[in-house]
């Protein structure tokens, strides 16, 4: 990760601080989805050289805080990008590999582009770019600068943007664990939950509460990084409940997803996707923040989901693999790992 997404971030919030924050519905609280960051200057990388497991690169904490490189870890990994996704132009968007990473991955508060469908990539940038699509925290900083990147990227650029992501592989990286209790944890500079070491553990309730099993990994862009998370006793199996059945709507998920919900024709892959950012997606639908022909399908199946429907549906996702097992060299399949 560059210093110029630090900075970014931190202009983004204080342009935006003379915004109203969003008002949630009474008795409605998706503080764990919609984090709210403190206000607090953002750190630079460490000095000196870097490593992350498995990688024979080196980076330094310099080369990273100058921010004029894009960190890849692990090239031989996916095929050369295109100039769109690791350098801003002068007038232009800010480099793709900012905030998805060069591997599509992304970090715990951004989206996963990794083998999305190339047209649904370019739909939902020129959603962006339409006002149909925002956040409905609509002082959060995030979907302000993606607003901005879909408004400066070429069509070209956005063609090739779209189908540089879409030929990537899908990795797993959330594991979701049920249980009555999660380690503390505290929002930090990104918008993100950190572990608060020494804290007493916090109850789960009907929230998903998501932390880097590494954090200093995480923060230095390794696409192998992994993520926990916590969910309360039971949700994996309410929420499959609720995906099969099609909720209070009776419109299964799988009707547009595909069976295995990893994605069907031009409709996005659900399963092995980050709770936290799928309930943002969902309380999006459902309170009209995203709007338009993009997300007619999916107005009524949100329309009736609670906090709790919410919460147990994307713990459940979140648990899925989000690639079909690869042939193994005795022909037993085994999943497709980092």
């Amino acid at each position: 990760m560059s210093s110029r997404l630090f900075l970014t971030l931190a202009a983004a919030a204080v342009a935006l601080s003379a915004c109203g924050p969003a008002k949630a519905p009474a008795g409605v609280s998706l503080s764990w989805a919609y984090i709210d960051a403190p206000k607090q200057p953002l750190p630079e990388a460490p000095p000196g050289p870097l490593h992350v497991p498995g990688s024979k690169l080196t980076f330094t904490g310099e080369q990273i805080n100058k921010g004029d490189i894009q960190v890849d870890w692990f090239p031989d990994e996916h095929p050369k990008p295109p100039a769109v996704i690791v350098q801003a132009r002068k007038d232009g968007p800010d480099a793709c590999a900012e905030c998805h990473m060069v591997t599509g991955q992304g970090y715990i508060g951004t989206p996963n582009l990794a083998g999305l469908p190339a047209a649904y990539i370019v739909q939902q940038v020129e959603e962006f770019r339409s006002g149909r699509r925002a956040s409905w925290e609509h002082d959060r900083p995030a979907t302000h600068e993606i607003i901005e990147v879909a408004k400066k990227v070429s069509d070209e650029e956005l063609a090739q943007a779209a189908a540089y992501f879409s030929a990537l592989p899908k990795l797993p990286r959330y594991r979701v664990v049920e249980a009555t209790q999660a380690p503390a944890t505290h929002p930090n500079y990104y918008g993100w939950f950190e572990l608060t070491p020494g804290a007493p553990p916090q109850l789960t309730g009907p929230r998903v509460i998501e932390v880097a099993d590494d954090f200093d990994r995480m923060m230095l862009g390794d696409p192998h990084a992994g993520v926990t998370a916590y969910a309360a006793p039971g949700a994996i199996a309410r929420g499959e409940a609720l995906v099969k059945a099609g909720g209070h709507n009776g419109q299964p998920c799988a009707a547009c997803h595909g069976a295995d919900l990893r994605g069907m024709g031009d409709t996005p892959a659900l399963a092995g996707r980050s709770a936290a950012y799928l309930a943002r997606m969902l309380w999006d639908i459902k309170t009209g923040a995203r709007a338009g022909p993009a997300v007619t399908s999916m107005q009524a199946p949100t329309a009736h989901l609670n906090e709790a429907d919410i919460a147990d549906v994307v713990a459940y996702l979140a648990s899925l693999p989000p690639a079909r097992p690869a042939p193994s060299a005795s022909g037993a399949d085994k999943e497709v790992a980092p």
